[in-house]
């Protein structure tokens, strides 16, 4: 699978969404989903309902995957391409705030890339300014979609909520499955135990869930650092550990001065914590 890195998509990324904003849809969908944009291997839409606390709007991004075709987590690795949102030309909106179900990873152990191979649902929490008023949701967008060849999928949607409580059973039940399989704190049978720095690895010690069979690290730095995931070297009962290689963070950078967060997943569900690692 030839993957564009990071870098290059980067750069690539940066024209097309100006391009992209000009291109909204003037067109809104008097409904609770949007209509499918179509690309090679996937569709694409947004779906949404009010939520049950009568304040916010739960609304999602919806990717259904055709066979053999893959889509990345908002921080996939070394390559791949994060999903890339700009909701700027909605309105009646105060916050929007896209969250990731926990991914999968695929490829060889020295070039993972974290994503999903299956149809997703990103989860948007919307706020909106007024309560009594409809939310016209735009939004556009870049993702990668691969197969042999990993591209960017650019897309606009539009979608107008009006707050009636109106909803298809499948937007409803991809919205609660998308939000059962999000990412959540530490707990004590699921956790970094620690993170030390030696040789330009870091490594990880945690505990994962007895029964584990399979468990990867995803570790996310500034905005500069390339990191790749790790599947578990070990893992022991309920002690795991993974090495993670920092060869491609910059040459002046000091990971044991430097906050990162790591997320951990285990056989499909995943806690994360923010921490700064020690010196070996």
């Amino acid at each position: 699978m030839n993957i564009i890195p990071s870098r290059q998509l980067s750069r690539l990324v940066s024209a097309v969404v100006v391009t992209g904003l000009a291109a909204l849809m003037a067109t809104n969908v008097n409904a609770t989903e949007s209509d499918w944009f179509v690309t090679d291997g996937a569709k694409i839409r947004l779906i949404s309902l009010p939520s049950s606390d009568g304040k916010t709007i739960d609304a999602g991004l919806q990717i259904h995957l055709e066979k053999g075709w893959k889509t990345y987590w908002r921080a996939p690795g070394a390559s791949g391409l994060p999903p890339q949102l700009d909701f700027s030309q909605s309105s009646n909106i105060a916050a929007a705030k896209l969250d990731y179900p926990a991914p999968m990873t695929f490829g060889a152990d020295d070039n993972l890339t974290a994503g999903y191979d299956f149809p997703v649902t990103f989860p948007i929490s919307i706020d909106p300014l007024f309560r009594d008023r409809p939310v016209n949701l735009k939004v556009a967008g870049i993702v990668g979609i691969c197969a042999d060849v990993c591209i960017p999928v650019q897309f606009s949607l539009s979608l107008l909520e009006e707050g009636r409580g109106q909803s298809t059973r499948d937007v409803a039940a991809a919205l609660y499955q998308a939000r059962a399989n999000l990412i959540g704190q530490q707990r004590p049978d699921f956790q970094v135990v620690a993170a030390k720095v030696s040789n330009r690895i870091l490594q990880i010690d945690a505990t994962v869930p007895p029964g584990t069979q399979q468990s990867t690290a995803l570790v996310e730095g500034p905005t500069s650092w390339y990191l790749t995931p790790a599947r578990a070297t070990s893992i022991n009962g309920t002690s795991a550990r993974y090495e993670v290689s920092l060869k491609d963070i910059p040459a002046d950078a000091v990971p044991e001065n430097t906050e990162i967060k790591v997320t951990l997943v285990s056989d499909g569900s995943g806690v994360e914590a923010v921490l700064t690692p020690t010196r070996n």
